[in-house]
């Protein structure tokens, strides 16, 4: 999710605190071959922009995919628009998924808001320093117990175990699941898995050891857990392709996480559009975003979730944000974001020199 800001329009003093009279501009997807069709926000969060003293302008068709009309956002307060230019040029811009190449040249001197990963997008950060604008990474942003308020993570789970079973070629019950991690993404499958009374195996860390007996007589692998930086460039693996002759005829490998390069040796990034690719025999799945396969479920969660961040950055001037937004702030001139061991992201600031983006 993007989210575009004005710098003028949020430093300190140029309006009184608590004044909501932002112009806010919600963009389209125009992802890959029309594969996104969500909405990051529905006629409901809108109409609250507008209560709050907001003007929100939307671009037309927003809603297309999800079944949700012109006028329905028309019902709400919003006014619709038909060139991408007038959207991108309001104050607030608001968008899914990262802007594509020639959405970004719209940019000007403005703030966005995204699941950024500038690590694996080094792309989006250089496109950031020639606009002169600066990011708040959605994936950063933490409440006070270290939870993320922006995610589908349990969609994800949930997502990819259906699609497992569906290619599975056998009922659930009779399928044998082996499962790396019980984290957020993991949980989700987890919760269709034993609803449909599959036979499950959490492999915890102490048990690597025992990988190789573990897959033996598998039919679906999933992982679920975040590989460590130091492993992922050094190519150690906890499965590798070898391995794959201890499963079932048919196996599924289910990767949930999609690092890369990950504990699984054979795994690799797809698309919705073309999400299995087949290794000595066994079907694997690595989609980027699996929340994107129930468009009208995660719009609705992603647009309930975005509308208390978006109502706090329209009413409050930049350097007064609560501390969790400021924290996900992304200066492309002087900041550098890199991820420790845990997946954890954290600042260097790098102070008095020009910064090689190429590099982050």
């Amino acid at each position: 999710m993007w989210l575009v800001v004005s710098n003028q329009r949020l430093t300190r003093g140029f309006y009184g605190k608590g004044e909501n009279n932002m112009d806010i501009g919600i963009a389209k997807e125009n992802g890959l071959k029309n594969s996104e069709r969500r909405a990051i926000l529905l006629p409901d969060e809108v109409k609250r922009l507008v209560e709050a003293g907001n003007q929100v302008f939307v671009e037309k068709g927003l809603g297309s995919g999800i079944y949700i009309s012109d006028e329905n956002y028309k019902g709400a307060g919003a006014k619709i628009v038909a060139e991408q230019k007038n959207i991108f040029n309001k104050s607030i811009v608001v968008k899914l998924k990262p802007p594509l190449p020639e959405e970004f040249k719209l940019l000007k001197n403005n703030i966005l808001f995204s699941m950024l990963h500038a690590e694996q997008n080094p792309q989006y950060i250089q496109a950031l320093k020639k606009t002169n604008s600066k990011a708040i990474a959605m994936e950063l942003i933490r409440d006070n117990a270290g939870e993320r308020p922006l995610q589908c993570s349990d969609m994800c789970g949930e997502q990819g175990m259906i699609m497992a079973f569906h290619l599975a070629e056998k009922s659930p019950s009779d399928c044998n699941v082996l499962v790396l991690g019980y984290g957020d993404v993991a949980s989700g499958a987890l919760r269709v898995a034993f609803s449909l009374g599959d036979n499950v195996k959490i492999v915890r860390k102490k048990e690597y050891r025992y990988i190789k007996g573990l897959l033996c007589d598998k039919d679906i692998v999933i992982n679920g857990i975040q590989w460590p930086k130091e492993k992922r460039q050094k190519k150690e693996y906890l499965i590798t392709r070898d391995m794959l002759s201890l499963l079932n005829n048919g196996a599924i490998i289910l990767d949930l996480s999609v690092d890369f390069p990950n504990p699984i040796e054979v795994c690799r990034p797809s698309l919705p559009n073309t999400p299995v690719y087949i290794v000595d025999g066994v079907s694997c799945i690595s989609i980027y975003g699996y929340p994107k396969l129930v468009p009208v479920s995660s719009s609705m969660r992603y647009s309930k979730q975005a509308l208390p961040i978006l109502l706090e950055i329209a009413s409050t001037p930049l350097d007064e944000l609560s501390k969790s937004i400021k924290d996900a702030i992304i200066n492309p001139v002087d900041f550098c974001f890199h991820s420790d061991v845990k997946g954890v992201a954290f600042k260097n600031i790098v102070k008095n020199k020009k910064l090689d983006l190429s590099k982050t």
